[in-house]
């Protein structure tokens, strides 16, 4: 990837300049995957578009408050938007990848994942390629826009509401998720916990060690609580589609207990701070980077 396109703000680099920067380099390489102009099959290019919508919302809302709520709000739809429209077209993929990671007896997956292909085959390609005609326009006039979202600060105090919601949001749906581990709780801070990883990556430039650590914490929360969201999803998909055999339930049932213990204890340690404490880290990180930068 060229460095335009990277997702971190450069060390020195203007603020306001990094976030379009940034912005314009997501677009593009989502209109390259959706376009074929990678070497992506259809169905890796619909999960790496998705990957950079995520990211542009992560990139909002740590700029939040210099974009201003009208900007926020219209350009977080039009992502939020775009990404729902690719989600259809993904989810038999996310079906199939699920069940091979259960590594269930072959019989077992056999039956299971012939279902599951079949299901898939009823939406063919067609309807892949229409939801990805419908999200290249609507990007394209997104990056239309992106020149004219209002920043204006060069300093920390641009970036410190949103990282501070950020985490704050974190924690709370931590314990949420600790008191009650329904699935719509464990996905909702998964989403936050995403959008910490996204957040950590664009400053990583500050203190590389630190903020690689935490985003490294972040992203194997991620991935479990991911894992387990998935699981939730197939086991739902073939009560209503398949007649599984207990076994696969019981196995999805282990491995979702699993995932969530493992989660629990890494979230406990990647939330411990308070958000202030959190926040006057990272402004001390951004001030020693900053000036490192300006020192001859």
């Amino acid at each position: 990837m060229s460095a335009a396109r990277a997702y971190r703000l450069e060390a020195g680099e203007p603020l306001p300049e990094g976030i379009v920067r940034i912005a314009h380099g997501r677009i593009d390489h989502a209109l390259d995957e959706l376009r074929g102009k990678s070497d992506s099959s259809p169905e890796e290019a619909v999960h790496e578009a998705r990957k950079d919508l995520k990211k542009l919302r992560a990139l909002l809302r740590m700029a939040r408050a210099d974009l201003g709520e009208e900007t926020f709000r219209r350009e977080n739809a039009c992502f939020r938007d775009a990404g729902r429209e690719l989600a259809g077209v993904r989810d038999s993929d996310v079906l199939l990848e699920t069940l091979r990671a259960l590594e269930l007896p072959a019989g077992i997956e056999g039956d299971l994942r012939r279902t599951i292909q079949a299901h898939r085959a009823t939406g063919g390609g067609d309807g892949r390629r229409t939801a990805a005609a419908g999200v290249v326009a609507m990007l394209r006039e997104a990056r239309g826009r992106v020149d004219d979202w209002p920043l204006e600060r060069d300093s920390f105090d641009a970036l410190r509401d949103g990282l501070e919601r950020t985490y704050r949001r974190g924690r709370r749906d931590l314990r949420a998720a600790r008191a009650a581990p329904t699935v719509a709780a464990l996905h909702e801070w998964r989403k936050r916990v995403k959008e910490l990883w996204y957040q950590h990556t664009l400053l990583r430039t500050l203190w590389p060690p630190v903020m690689q650590a935490v985003g490294d914490d972040a992203h194997e929360l991620a991935n479990r609580l991911g894992d387990d969201h998935d699981l939730a999803m197939l086991v739902d998909w073939l009560r209503e589609n398949a007649e599984a055999e207990a076994e696969f339930f019981e196995a999805a049932e282990r491995r979702r207990t699993e995932l969530q213990v493992e989660a629990i204890a890494l979230g406990e340690r990647l939330y411990a701070d308070k958000p202030g404490a959190y926040v006057r880290r990272l402004r001390g990180l951004w001030r020693v980077s900053r000036a490192s930068v300006r020192a001859p």
